[in-house]
């Protein structure tokens, strides 16, 4: 049972360290290198949006019964092929309007939980929510203004994310192998020797 266990922990912690060591070095990517990793997320959204619109565009030829260049399926195909086309001519579009987005949603989001703030605050004085409301609507409005530097500091905060995160679970791996090993008794052998010599 306990060799059972061993094993099991033996190959989690095996499984955890790679991928930590794997989440580390991306990390330090995203963290120095964060246009290249939105760069290299743009051309891969945009190589899988040209292949979706492709297969879409064959799957209509291909039935016969769809002869309307207005069907649903040959309007989307060639909608997602063509976008997918512009992301991999102009991959800043992208990097550019998902944190464009994404500022309006956290601004009206930051507003919306600040004005609910306001009036907790005249209850219990509690200022941190508001403290994180206002910071929410800062950071969206940073992303409106200058949506490419707000993509690279999200790139930035998601590599330190992986990193600790990492780190963390490398600690806990090492830590639940060093017990298991601790807790195993090293003198079990000897106990049965001892008892097979006074049988003799």
């Amino acid at each position: 049972m306990e060799n059972n266990l061993s094993t099991k922990v033996k190959k989690m912690s095996i499984t955890s360290i790679v991928f930590a060591l794997l989440f580390i070095f991306t990390g330090i990517f995203l963290l120095l290198k964060p246009e290249t990793a939105i760069n290299i997320v743009c051309y891969v959204l945009g190589v899988i949006l040209v292949l979706w619109g492709v297969v879409s565009i064959i799957q209509f030829f291909s039935d016969k019964s769809s002869n309307n260049y207005l069907s649903l399926n040959f309007i989307f195909g060639a909608f997602v092929f063509i976008f997918g086309i512009i992301i991999l001519i102009k991959p800043t579009i992208i990097a550019s309007i998902v944190p464009l987005l994404l500022g309006v949603w956290m601004v009206i989001n930051g507003v919306t939980k600040l004005s609910y703030s306001l009036l907790i605050y005249k209850i219990n004085k509690n200022i941190l929510s508001i403290i994180g409301s206002i910071l929410i609507v800062v950071f969206g409005i940073m992303l409106i203004f200058n949506p490419f530097e707000g993509a690279k500091g999200i790139v930035q905060i998601i590599g330190i994310a992986l990193i600790v995160y990492s780190i963390l679970d490398l600690i806990e791996s090492f830590t639940i192998a060093f017990s298991l090993k601790k807790d195993t008794d090293p003198t079990e052998g000897k106990i049965v020797e001892a008892q097979y010599k006074e049988k003799n």
